[in-house]
């Protein structure tokens, strides 16, 4: 598993932070959200893009005490046009003054299947052939 030692900055009053968690499922999304929600940020599992642009609005407002100062959003395999889309709504949270990290999460086959057969849950990518 590669590791990085990059530290998330603070968040500062001219740029508020929006933070995609994003990876494979199983690979631990669930408990950065916790981690994140436990630093104060705004949480939110499963955001539509479609949505994207609206909530962006809510945490660039901000800024003025009138929205969300900082976000973690984790959108994942779930999110049927994020491979598709999902360069272009990055682009576009930057262009628009956002402070936009990306956190994708990963882990190997065998902790991956250790995870899914624990919670007996079929993963999402599973089509009913096994992965």
């Amino acid at each position: 598993m590669k590791q990085t030692t990059d530290r998330i900055p603070e968040t500062s009053d001219a740029a508020p932070d929006i933070i995609v968690i994003t990876g494979l499922s199983g690979s631990g999304m669930s408990s950065a959200t916790n981690a994140f929600e436990d630093l104060g940020y705004f949480c939110v599992d499963n955001l539509p893009l479609t949505m994207l642009p609206t909530f962006a609005r809510l945490v660039k407002a901000g800024t003025n005490e009138q929205g969300i100062e900082r976000a973690a959003l984790v959108i994942d395999i779930r999110e049927g046009t994020f491979l598709a889309d999902f360069g272009k709504q990055l682009a576009a949270l930057r262009a628009a003054g956002l402070v936009v990290y990306v956190l994708f999460l990963e882990a190997s086959d065998d902790v991956l299947q250790h995870r899914f057969s624990e919670t007996r849950r079929p993963h999402p990518a599973d089509k009913g052939q096994g992965l």
